[in-house]
């Protein structure tokens, strides 16, 4: 073994001397088989054609690759910059999505955008960003507080901006009168509330702890419905934390991951037809504006996210209920949905005559249940949707049924909310 200069030990670098880097220099002996015989792993006489592929007449496929010798120097820099890039890659995973990659790198690389992953067992997933939908819906004069939890929840903004855009005038108005009567009176309530005397209490909180969400997980994980609930925050209507149960990933098809990333993200898709949602939002308000804390039960088609084509659906039995802090604010929304079939959707019918069997009838547009289901695909993309229904008779005739009932029903709230303006002053004839 060579042993390195006195000049380079005297001067320190050892490490770069000729001849320490010459001994220690990797020396690949290039394959002299011809690639037939090394691939059969047999000698090789190397001659060219070598003796074995004369004998099997592979004349022709008796070729040679002379391979390309790398010295060990640049072999261990190839590999330290391969462990950079590696190194780099995993704290672009840790990262915020908005960062950039080095210009020095491929352009491949630079336009590669590395999410922050969600753990694979993850069944809920909190939350700290506004939902720009909202204040979008409220300059367009769409009322807040009452529409914020479903702005907030995580379904797409576009198809939900396009519900309330698309609607024909006479619904608009006439949809856009109950939400502000009852926005109204929300904001009267609370403006008493808030000049009353209240105290503090000492177990307050606006989110729910870690203990009880955990309780919550432990709970629905046994049971045989799907289960989501949304936790808000009381003051604000803004969306805190949202749990998702494994049987409602099964309704929707979709993985629980899959599900809160695309919430978390507002990109998740409708789960019924456009018409149907107005129906859900419209007889919601209307139910917990007459009576607070009672749930909303309904039947509806929820879409299989999962199914090839989005064209599955599954009946589920809607029910939907409100949770309340010590001030009376909504703090939390619980939504249960539990599978139906042709017999349970029968035996499950609402009294006739009641608000329920009303918006159930919208609906459900006179359809018996095989009907119902097979006319899916066509409802959701068309014939649902509130655009599509315009271009049909049938569908006008629908909207302007809707559109009655509304403003029948919420005839009260009108009234109710002219009445506090014209005691505040600030009655023009129109809200």
């Amino acid at each position: 073994m060579l042993r390195c200069t006195t000049r380079c030990l005297a001067s320190d670098i050892a490490d770069q001397c000729i001849r320490v880097r010459e001994a220690s220099e990797f020396k690949q002996r290039g394959s002299i088989a011809c690639i037939p015989c090394r691939r059969s792993k047999v000698k090789c006489d190397e001659g060219r054609p070598c003796l074995r592929c004369k004998r099997q007449h592979k004349e022709a496929n008796c070729t040679y690759e002379d391979p390309e010798f790398i010295p060990s120097h640049m072999l261990a820099l190839t590999q330290r910059e391969d462990e950079a890039v590696d190194g780099r890659c995993l704290e672009a995973v840790h990262a915020p999505s908005d960062d950039t990659l080095p210009t020095s790198r491929p352009v491949r690389m630079q336009e590669l955008q590395v999410e922050r992953p969600i753990d694979f067992w993850i069944r809920s997933l909190s939350f700290d960003r506004p939902s720009l939908l909202r204040e979008h819906m409220n300059s367009m004069g769409w009322p807040d507080r009452v529409l914020a939890r479903h702005w907030e929840f995580g379904f797409s903004s576009k198809e939900l901006m396009n519900i309330f855009v698309s609607l024909p005038p006479y619904l608009q108005q006439v949809t856009r009168r109950a939400l502000h009567a009852v926005e109204i009176i929300m904001a009267d309530k609370m403006e008493k509330k808030a000049r009353a005397p209240q105290a503090k209490l000492l177990m307050e909180s606006e989110t729910a702890s870690e203990h009880d969400l955990e309780l919550e997980r432990s709970l629905y994980r046994q049971q045989s419905f799907g289960v989501i609930k949304q936790h808000l925050h009381p003051s604000t209507g803004k969306r805190a934390h949202v749990y998702i149960s494994d049987i409602l990933c099964k309704i929707i098809g979709l993985h629980a991951e899959e599900a809160l990333a695309r919430i978390a993200s507002r990109e998740l898709s409708l789960i019924t037809t456009e018409f149907n949602y107005l129906c859900y939002v419209m007889f919601g308000t209307w139910l917990y504006a007459t009576s607070p804390g009672r749930p909303l039960k309904l039947y509806t088609r929820i879409r299989d996210l999962g199914s090839s084509g989005d064209t599955g659906c599954v009946v589920t039995r809607f029910v939907q209920q409100q949770e309340f802090d010590c001030h009376g604010r909504v703090r939390s929304m619980k939504t249960y949905m539990l599978p139906l079939d042709k017999e349970g959707l029968e035996t499950s019918a609402e009294p006739p005559g009641s608000a329920a069997a009303l918006f159930e009838k919208h609906m459900r547009g006179g359809k018996d249940y095989k009907t119902w289901m097979n006319d899916f695909e066509s409802d959701m993309f068309a014939g649902e949707t509130i655009l599509g229904m315009q271009k049909s008779k049938q569908g006008m005739e629908r909207l302007e049924a809707l559109g009655r009932d509304l403003e029948r029903m919420y005839h009260p709230f009108v009234e109710h909310a002219e009445r506090i303006l014209h005691r505040e002053g600030q009655f023009n004839g129109m809200f």
